[in-house]
């Protein structure tokens, strides 16, 4: 019985003016063999092009030899160098930053995370040549070599996932080779709840220094106010409402994208007006570049990074995080309100997320949170 191939493999082809990857195939819907070409004049390095055409036949033929056909999948003529996709995929998350779509936050872990994969494959590699492998190497250098948390390697992995979904989108790749590699189970929580008398001492060692006086109301903002420290960057004067004791968290700052708002207790109230920040004017950031209120927001990374250098100066342990506050605000609460009251204050979407935060202390409220003293007891 006569057999025939349904294509003619690929092989390179040298002219004075052109220079591609040649290689023929069925058309399903007419029968005919057709001619296809895969240009390579846009490869500046004779090496570089020379290299890329020797895998790409490679690649080509043991894909038409497994059955592949690019009338069905049309990708083969738009691959890429890895550091072309990652400046298009940042262009696009620039885009998004400006619309208020993405969080700073995101577009700097998008930068510093997928940058870092593309350092540790070493040279800028064509993108179809990544494969599973390459991201699960990449995940256990980041877990075993360098000792990161199971929590910061699935972010990373996070990051990749959206990176390569975008290159699939462009049909620069046939698959995701982040998409099935599974997450890390993370290890018990690190972080703590702050003991009363630990806290009133950080609290007591930010109010002597005069530089901190406005890092102080943003610990008070988390502690009190359960206003989360990105939230918190995004806060402006003009969402204070000092006639009705509240803050307003608009959508495009909030975690959960919708607006908001939540009370002030007494005391935090007070330290607002005994900073005056009634006559800051009402565009600028509570609290802003040099930890002050200004025009220049700061990402909730400087937070965390002043914590730290706090908890240095004070020798705390690494248990106690920025984020504790939180945690110790929301336990705390739950001893002086209703458990309903304290769900609302934290912009909690059910009672079993707020009782996530906490020891499961006993709960029982009467006086609302306008005139609560809300400091650290213990």
């Amino acid at each position: 019985m006569k057999t025939f191939l349904d294509y003619r493999p690929a092989h390179l082809v040298k002219g004075k003016n052109n220079y591609y990857v040649a290689y023929s195939v069925i058309n399903p819907e007419s029968g005919k063999m057709v001619n296809r070409r895969v240009k390579l004049n846009y490869i500046k390095s004779a090496k570089q092009k020379k290299e890329y055409a020797e895998e790409l036949i490679k690649q080509i033929n043991s894909n038409l030899a497994r059955g592949w056909n690019p009338f069905a999948v049309e990708s083969e003529d738009k691959l890429i160098l890895f550091s072309e996709a990652y400046s298009k995929f940042m262009n696009q998350e620039k885009r998004q930053l400006e619309e208020g779509t993405i969080k700073a936050a995101t577009f700097e872990d998008y930068a510093q995370q997928i940058n870092s994969f593309f350092e540790y494959l070493g040279k800028d590699l064509f993108l179809y040549k990544i494969r599973k492998a390459d991201v699960n190497n990449f995940l256990d250098y980041l877990y075993i070599e360098k000792k990161r948390t199971a929590y910061t390697r699935n972010h990373y992995l996070q990051s990749l996932r959206t990176f390569f979904n975008f290159c699939l989108k462009k049909e620069w790749i046939l698959e995701n080779p982040a998409a099935e590699i599974e997450n890390a189970k993370p290890g018990k929580k690190k972080r703590k709840p702050i003991p009363a008398a630990v806290l009133n001492s950080i609290f007591d060692h930010l109010a002597e220094d005069p530089q901190r006086k406005y890092y102080l109301l943003a610990c008070w903002l988390l502690y009190g106010c359960f206003i989360r420290p990105s939230e918190i960057c995004g806060l402006t004067v003009n969402n204070i409402s000092f006639k009705n004791q509240t803050i307003y968290i608009p959508a495009e700052i909030s975690k959960n994208k919708k607006a908001q708002v939540v009370t002030i207790p007494q005391n935090i109230a007070e330290y607002i007006l005994e900073l005056r920040l009634w006559e800051t004017p009402g565009n600028y950031y509570i609290i802003a570049k040099d930890l002050k209120p200004g025009k220049i927001k700061i990402s909730d990374k400087t937070l965390r990074a002043e914590w730290i250098k706090i908890r240095k100066e004070m020798k705390l342990p690494d248990c106690y995080q920025f984020y504790s506050l939180k945690d110790t605000g929301i336990t705390a609460m739950l001893k002086k309100l209703d458990v309903s009251q304290v769900r609302d204050q934290a912009r909690h979407s059910s009672i079993a997320i707020t009782d996530a935060y906490t020891d499961r202390a006993d709960s029982h409220g009467n006086d609302t949170i306008k005139k609560l003293v809300f400091v650290p007891e213990g």
